[in-house]
């Protein structure tokens, strides 16, 4: 209630239950977010051009054989 320019706080009791729905409700909204960052990563790779080209290119790599596994790499730059 707001009398003459100054506010009035209230105070809310929660009981275990209001506490607890009030936790889930919270790491519900956190991994929404999260998957939003997700999905706007997505998006921004897939409205880039130069990336998906990238992308393309390196399944094409993958198909003709053109790749090497990491592990080879290392052990041949060990000799």
């Amino acid at each position: 209630m707001i009398s003459r320019g100054i506010q009035t706080a209230k105070t809310a009791y929660l009981d275990e239950e209001d506490r607890k729905l009030l936790s889930e409700t919270k790491q519900k909204l956190d991994e929404a977010a999260k998957l939003m960052c997700e999905l706007m990563e997505t998006l921004e790779v897939l409205s880039d051009p130069d990336i998906m080209k990238a992308i393309k290119q390196g399944k094409a790599d993958i198909k003709a054989g053109r790749v090497k596994e990491l592990r080879m790499i290392l052990k041949e730059e060990a000799r």
